[in-house]
């Protein structure tokens, strides 16, 4: 029984790897001779035009928060999935992984972090630690609720978020510290379990089960990045000699929640939205922002247990920002629409990432009626 669970373990741990290396390539445009931002770049003007000048240090201690709040509840008594030794092999399996890879990575690749300050900015520490700890808050408490897992993971996404904000990581820093610290969970554990087997494990712990159920209605919560490519190329900035350039980053969080499941539909339907995030670049090297809302409508089908097809349609308002670079390139805001279609693979009980294509229409440009664009990018999302 142990032994079939941790060859799932292991197999669970490489689709986690494989499918975020995708992504990760996936949204990361080749280099192009047109002139356009890459993506981290693209991310970073994101930053400046949103929270310039902002720094704290609340992330130095948020990233601990998931193991705190793990080991309170098992000083507290309430029983998670391990005994105290048990989770304590787990967990430090766990941390050694992440430390050297994460430690091997930063001093090999020796990237410069955005702010200058050094050279070991890829991938991010704090990400990873936090990312860890929610893993670990996932294994030990997940089965109980799946509330701990979700407020583990949101946590961590707040800390890799206040990196960026902090202007101390590159987001493709941040994606892969992600991707680091749960896959070196999921093998601390999977180490652990072969040791241990069904030893020191609660009684009334079940395993959860691992893929997506075709007759169960799920929710969705997660974070999105894109990239944007328009279409026709730039868009020339009436009265100017600058255009705004073909591509730019986008990013944002999106929810679903499921409303009708049955065999007619041949999946579940239900209702999306998202609130997001774009730069846009003029070739002047001036930049700004566009903060989009919408919702709508999208219907999903699992198949082949650990994946899922789906498609949305949505529509919303969008507003542009940076007032004093927007107006005068002709920005106002306006209507947008969005059609997409997705595949997402679950890594993980509870835990899919999603590579995803979109057709987006937006309104907000005076000089043309609608600019239209293609998005390219990955999700990472929770559901239950």
């Amino acid at each position: 029984m142990q032994e079939r669970k941790t060859r799932r373990t292991a197999k669970h741990t490489f689709c986690l790897a494989a499918a975020a290396a995708g992504l990760l390539l996936g949204i990361y445009p080749a280099s192009s001779q047109t002139a356009r931002p890459s993506f981290d770049e693209s991310f970073r003007s994101m930053r400046y035009n949103a929270a310039a000048g902002v720094h704290y240090t609340a992330d130095d201690y948020l990233q601990y928060s998931p193991a705190v709040l793990m080991l309170g509840l098992k000083a507290g008594g309430y029983e998670g999935r391990s005994s105290w030794g048990r989770m304590a092999v787990s967990d430090a399996f766990s941390a050694a992984v992440m430390t050297a890879v994460v430690n091997g990575v930063k001093y090999s690749v020796a990237r410069p972090r955005p702010d200058g300050t050094s050279r070991n900015s890829f991938p991010s520490g704090h990400t990873a630690t936090s990312f860890m700890m929610a893993a670990m808050l996932h294994e030990e408490y997940g089965w109980r609720s799946p509330w701990f897992s979700l407020g583990g993971y949101a946590v961590a996404s707040a800390t890799g978020i206040s990196r960026i904000i902090n202007d101390r990581h590159w987001t493709s820093d941040v994606i892969a510290g992600a991707v680091i610290g749960m896959a070196s969970v999921k093998l601390g554990y999977f180490l652990a379990d072969l040791i241990f087997k069904d030893r020191y494990l609660n009684g009334s712990y079940s395993a959860p089960s691992f893929g997506l159920d075709i007759s169960r209605k799920y929710y969705d919560a997660g974070l999105y990045f894109g990239y944007r490519f328009l279409l026709g190329g730039s868009v020339p900035i009436p009265g100017q000699e600058a255009e705004i350039l073909a591509g730019g980053s986008t990013a944002g969080a999106e929810i679903s929640v499921p409303v009708a499941n049955n065999r007619r539909i041949k999946g579940t339907a239900g209702v999306a939205s998202k609130v997001g995030a774009n730069a846009y670049t003029i070739d002047n090297s001036l930049s700004f922002n566009t903060y989009d809302f919408l919702a709508g409508g999208y219907w999903r089908r699992p198949f082949a247990k650990v994946l899922e097809a789906g498609t949305r349609i949505m529509a919303g308002y969008s507003l542009p920002g940076n007032r004093e670079v927007s107006r005068p390139a002709g920005i106002s805001g306006g209507f947008t629409v969005c059609a997409d279609c997705a595949l997402a693979v679950t890594t993980g009980e509870n835990f899919k990432v999603k590579a995803f294509a979109a057709y987006e229409a937006y309104g907000f440009a005076v000089q043309k009626p609608f600019v239209h664009s293609i998005v390219v990018g990955g999700s990472a999302s929770f559901f239950w």
